[in-house]
């Protein structure tokens, strides 16, 4: 059996992620086989906290809306709610990574780190009430 039917028949969503250097036919390739949502990366070059987004992350979800209805997923480089407010302004979700290992490396340990992590979690959208 292949992996992709290994997963799905596990009824697990394989996420598949396009980029803002994907062609067309690329971007219709990974909405075919996707289930669950398409993540869409926002930026080309490597994850990591960033001060700002790049405009690439928009055009690519307008993109991707042209092949799919699934919800459309933007990360790399989100940590701070001002990101996830524009990135909720033309995508259906966050994706926060390096900013949430971060707090977890820098309060390893720590008894109150889970705590910590939802602090953060509540403070990346805290800009919701804003929108």
């Amino acid at each position: 059996m292949n992996f992709r039917a290994a997963i799905r028949g596990a009824d697990i969503d394989l996420i598949f992620l396009v980029a803002p250097t994907s062609t067309d036919e690329r971007i219709k390739l990974v909405t075919e086989a996707s289930r669950g949502f398409v993540y869409a990366v926002s930026r080309t070059g490597v994850t990591g906290v960033r001060q700002s987004l790049s405009e690439a992350a928009s055009r690519l979800v307008e993109r991707v809306r042209r092949f799919t209805d699934l919800p459309v997923a933007v990360g790399f480089g989100i940590s701070t709610p001002e990101h996830v407010a524009e990135v909720w302004q033309h995508a259906d979700a966050a994706v926060v990574g390096s900013r949430i290992v971060a707090e977890i490396e820098n309060n390893a340990g720590d008894p109150s780190l889970v705590e910590k992590v939802g602090e953060l979690a509540r403070w990346l959208v805290s800009s919701r009430s804003a929108l």
